[in-house]
């Protein structure tokens, strides 16, 4: 005799919601996805032409029920109901669930995040972590409620952070994580083996929605922050400093090590032995391999040297 399959209307948006939809559509045999919700295509780029999301876009390759509410108002809230879902799943979906909508499954909302709950609750705990230092983090399955990443814990998984990860590689590993523990988890939830345990408030931490100018590069700061900052913020916000008033992207480091720059202004420019530009920060030299001068295409670090004296300053 056949299992009842799992009903479930997936909510995502972002690239991280997409391993865990596609791990649910490959075991068919125990999931069965009843709709998608994803955020309406946004204008993007320089023409500003509408861009389909990542999760959408799976949805209409996959032929599924694909709904892009601007809000979740009263027509989507029936909608909804009339799927006769046992379970929503939210991944990165980029909007508040209100609690009418958290109760329609007999198995309620369940939220798939990017940290371990509840250190890092909020919109940008992959950034914050790799910002931070961190050399761990993982991703924590919780029971949804009204309050943002609140709710108690089903399960988590720990991802270790190399010192090369940045915000697209830790992401990668994050969603695979996520994508495995939701296909393991979910089916053992909704058969009441797993009791959710609440998080311990009192320990919360908490991210910020990223703003542009958290881009900026403070030179007085230690080139290992400034380092771990290039890593987090690429590809948005981007990491620049300015020049000349004018606008310059810091694309790929190295830090060197072998001398201090301790006794040099931050901000000031020399070159190596190699014609390399270099840069002082509050401890170490900074070397500029590839940065992007506003309005044109990445170049070397040299090449965006020349033309300028050997001493200059970012401001």
């Amino acid at each position: 005799m056949n299992k009842k399959r799992i009903k479930i209307v997936y909510f995502g948006t972002a690239d991280f919601a997409v391993p865990p939809l596609q791990a649910l559509l490959n075991q068919p045999a125990i999931f069965e996805i009843v709709g998608v919700v994803s955020q309406p295509d946004r204008p993007a780029g320089r023409k500003n032409q509408p861009k389909i999301s990542p999760v959408a876009t799976i949805a209409r390759e996959k032929d599924l029920v694909l709904f892009q509410p601007e809000k979740l108002d009263k027509n989507a809230i029936q909608t909804l109901k009339e799927l006769k879902a046992d379970l929503f799943v939210v991944a990165a979906y980029g909007l508040i669930l209100p609690k009418i909508v958290l109760t329609i499954p007999p198995g309620g909302a369940i939220n798939l995040h990017g940290s371990l709950l509840p250190k890092y609750r909020g919109a940008s705990p992959i950034q914050t972590a790799i910002l931070n230092g961190e050399t761990k983090t993982g991703v924590t399955l919780i029971l949804m409620d009204e309050k943002m990443d609140h709710g108690p814990i089903i399960d988590s998984a720990q991802v270790t952070i190399d010192k090369i990860d940045d915000y697209q590689s830790l992401t990668k590993k994050l969603s695979e994580a996520a994508a495995n523990l939701l296909v393991e988890t979910a089916p053992k939830y909704i058969a009441g083996k797993i009791n959710p345990w609440p998080q311990e408030h009192a320990t919360a931490t908490y991210t910020e929605r990223l703003k542009k100018e958290y881009g900026r590069i403070n030179w007085q700061t230690s080139a290992f922050q400034i380092e771990r900052q290039i890593r987090a913020f690429s590809p948005w916000p981007g990491i620049f400093t300015k020049l000349n008033d004018r606008r310059i992207k810091i694309l790929t480091i190295e830090i060197s090590t072998d001398k201090t720059a301790s006794n040099t202004i931050p901000g000031t420019i020399t070159t190596t032995k190699n014609r390399h530009p270099q840069v002082a920060t509050a401890d170490y030299w900074i070397k500029l391999i590839e940065v992007q001068p506003e309005g044109k295409k990445p170049i070397s670090g040299r090449d965006f040297l020349h033309g300028y004296p050997n001493s200059i300053h970012f401001i």
